[in-house]
Parts: C-alpha cells; structure tokens; sequence
C-alpha cells in the first residue's frame, strides 16, 4: 500500500510539474512577445477586470468541486448535477455581468470597458464546463491529461494572442488569449476525462456537499477577494499605466509562485486526503512536502529578485523598469503563499473547512487594515502591505495546523532554515560579486551558475536528503 502510494505520489508530481512548468514556458515566451509589442496602458485595460474574472471563478465551482474531492465515490447521477448546476451559475453570472457591464465602465470611467467585458467574460462559460471534468482527473490522480489538456489549449491561444499583438489589435489581443484558452481547455478537459453526462441526475448530492462546499466557497471567494482587490483599488485611484506596471510585475511573479504552488497543490489534495485518517502520517507526509517546497522554492524565489532588473530589461525592455521593485516585493509574499498553500490542503484533508474560513476572515480583517494604511502611499507601499499579509496569513496557518495536524512553527522553522539560509547567503554573496557586472546577459548568466551549483554543493554537503531524495526520485522516474 505504503509503494503503491509512493508510485501514484512520484507519478502525479512528474506530470503536476510537466503541466505548470509547460505552461509557464509558453506564458513567458507570449509575455516577452506582448510586452514588447503592446504597453503598459493595455495590459491596465485588462487588469481593470481580473477582479470580476476571479470572482465569478470561484462562484461557478461553489466549493462543489474540492468537495468532490473529499468524496470516495460519487455516481454518474451525482457528477451529471454538480455538472448542470456549475453550467447554470455560469450562464447566471454571465448574464449578470453582461448587464452591469455599463456599470464597470461607469465605476472606472473607461466607457470601452463595457464591449472588452462583455467579450472576456465569455471565459466564465467555459469555465463553467470544466471545472466538474477537472476535479474528475485531479481524483484519479490522472495529472497526466491535465497536463495535455492544459498545454495543448494555451499553445494555441497564446499563438493567437501574438498574431493579433502584431497586427496591431493592442488589448483585444490579451482578451483573444484569456478567451481562446478558456474554450479550448473546456474541451480538452472533456476529452480527456472521457465522461459523457446523461440526463439523468441526482440534486440530493448538492445538499449532501453543501456542508463543506459552502465553507470552501466562502474561503475561495474571501481568498479570491483580496487577492485580486488590487486591481480594483489601483484601477480606480491610479492612472492606467499605474495599473498595468502592477499586473505585469503581478504576472511574472506569478509565474515561480504557480509553477511551484499548483504543482504541489495538485498532488497535495488527492495525496493528503488519501490519509487524513492517519495523524502521523499525514504529519509525516506534509513535513516532507514542506521540506520539498523550501527545497525549490527559496533559490527560486530569491534568484528572481537577485536578477530582477537585467531579466526585465532583456525580456521586455526598460518601458516596463517601474515594474521590477513591485515584482521584487511580489515575489517575497510569493514564498509565503506557496507554503500557506500546503499546509491549508492539509487542514482541508481533515475536513475542517469550518475553522478555515474562520482564520480567511481573520487573515483578511488584518489584510484590511494593512490597505487602509498604504493605499495612499504609492503602488510600492500597497506591494509590501502584501507581503506583510502574507507573512501573517503563513504564520496564523501553521497555528491552526499545530491543533488539527499536529505540524507546528517549530516543525516548520526546522523544515525550512536550512534552504532559507542557503539561499539568501548565496543571493547575497552574488549580488556582491556581481556588482561591476554592466552586461545584463553576463549577470543574470553569472548569478544563476553561482547560486544554482552552490546551492546544490551546500544542499549535498550538509546532507539535507529530504528534499533531495524527492528530486532524484523525479529523475529516476523521468529517466524511465
């Protein structure tokens, strides 16, 4: 049981890591292409609706789709209604917004927002589609066609995005792309699950989740609230561009804290519910994780700010220089997130989704007071009001998890010292050595060989086997 376990875990990861790593291959080849070609203006036309987008999201699953999850087994009857049920709220609330779009427009006095909404909340439909066959694979375990759907729908549309980038189309070519791979994914997604609904359905099902599903839907949409309310503060008291340097440094940032976030969170909510049962394991299980995470995630995330304004330079030009202390900011709260992120699915593999939305509410109200205080302040002040919330939010969920998992802060500062203070000591040695470096190429090139290899010398040297152990298992199984 304990191999077959190991097998499904190292199988899932390899796949979790194929699909995000794929991904963000083709989202920085398209966002180097589109931000040399479009401006800072454009990318603020799209941010100034990112808030709605996030907000319907979650709407549609309505926590149904992590509570499907938490399910051993679930009849063709009861998918058919959880599918019928996130189809309806998706046409609800396209329709909703629709509507109001002229309200949009008003609320930040950009009148052609209302025909760039109307279009890009197509991508609410879709979305709607999926998201039952998405949580069908991600129960299997089946990463694999995730993967595939995943890749082979962005590839397509990002293609689109920069034909129409070049032919001069400006935002309409960032809403082409939002739009196309929202369809494509919807049917790949229904290829690959290879469940067809029938007619037949069983409503009981949404009264027999809503317990949980209601509690996961209101941490979803509190989560998705605040993480996107910059856009909707910064689009209404900021110019434009203001908005478009904080999504481009949003976005490049996102794309380390996704690749390692998702890939681990795939895994984690199949693998940490399969023992939730077991106490120790499930311990024992997430302080591997976190060790994996700290493994990968400190060097990464330190080397983007130690190489931040050559790579932004060389990537997308000096037009977008405003962004490089924003990202550098992001990219700090960006390690808190990926570890508040495991250690909440574990919290959420006990079933406690209750105790969740209570620390959300907590996390946010203080997340409130932060942004009173800043929001006058510029957009660098707004940056490490976030960061700040996000160390908090990491703290308060390790409390919570030393009362329902066991894992304390003692647990977690052990797990993750040792990478932490590799990493910052190499960054800083190499921020040092690299000072008369004028050449961008030359600098970014010098700091990813010395931190990289050192870093993997002093891992080895200090036997830290953990986290090692995990990767070469990887490799093995790449190898294969």
């Amino acid at each position: 049981m304990e191999k077959t376990l190991k097998e499904k875990t190292t199988s899932a990861l390899i796949w979790s890591f194929i699909d995000k790593f794929g991904q963000q291959i083709i989202y920085i080849i398209t966002g180097i292409v589109l931000g040399r070609i479009l401006s800072p203006t454009d990318y603020g036309l799209l941010g100034y609706l990112l808030f709605f987008l996030a907000i319907s999201t979650v709407l549609i699953g309505s926590g149904y789709n992590r509570a499907l999850l938490n399910k051993s087994e679930i009849r063709q009857e009861e998918l058919n209604a959880l599918l019928y049920y996130c189809v309806g709220m998706g046409l609800v609330i396209y329709l909703i917004l629709f509507f109001c779009a002229p309200l949009i427009s008003q609320f930040y006095n950009k009148p052609s927002l209302t025909l760039y909404s109307r279009v890009i909340f197509l991508t609410i439909i879709f979305n709607s589609v999926m998201i039952i066959p998405a949580a069908t694979l991600t129960k299997r375990m089946d990463l694999n066609g995730l993967a595939k759907a995943n890749i082979l729908s962005l590839l397509p549309a990002s293609i689109l995005a920069v034909i129409a980038a070049i032919m001069g189309y400006g935002v309409w070519a960032l809403i082409i792309q939002n739009v196309a791979f929202a369809a494509l994914k919807a049917l790949f997604y229904i290829y690959y699950c290879k469940w067809e609904p029938t007619k037949f359905c069983d409503f009981k099902i949404l009264k027999e989740l809503y317990s949980f599903s209601s509690r996961v839907l209101l941490i979803n949409l509190i989560t998705a609230t605040f993480n996107n309310v910059y856009y909707l503060l910064i689009g209404r008291f900021y110019p434009t561009s203001q908005l478009g340097f904080y999504t481009q440094a949003n976005k490049y940032q996102d794309i380390p804290t996704s690749l390692i976030r998702e890939t681990f969170r795939s895994v984690s909510m199949s693998l940490l519910s399969e023992v939730s049962q077991d106490k120790e394991r499930l311990k024992r299980i997430l302080s591997k994780m976190i060790k994996t995470v700290a493994f990968v995630g400190f060097p990464v995330m330190f080397g983007f700010i130690l190489i931040a304004k050559p790579l932004f330079i060389v990537l997308i030009t000096n037009k977008w220089l405003p962004s490089v202390p924003l990202f550098q900011i992001l990219c700090i709260a960006g390690i808190c997130v990926i570890f508040t992120s495991v250690i909440e699915e574990s919290i959420l593999s006990k079933g406690k989704s209750g105790n969740l939305l209570t620390l959300e509410i907590i996390k946010r109200s203080i997340f409130i007071v932060l942004i009173l205080f800043t929001l006058k302040h510029g957009l660098q002040a707004l940056a490490i009001g976030w960061a700040i919330s996000w160390f908090i939010s990491l703290i308060l969920s390790i409390i919570l998890s030393k009362r329902i998992v066991g894992y304390s802060l003692f647990h977690f500062i052990k797990d993750c010292f040792p990478y932490f203070a590799i990493s910052s000591v190499l960054c800083g040695i190499a921020y040092l050595i690299t000072l008369p470096i004028q050449n961008n190429f030359l600098y970014i090139g010098v700091c990813i060989i010395f931190v990289g290899s050192l870093y993997l010398l002093a891992c080895k040297i200090f036997k830290l086997d953990a986290a090692m152990d995990v990767i070469l298992s990887l490799l093995k199984k790449i190898k294969k």
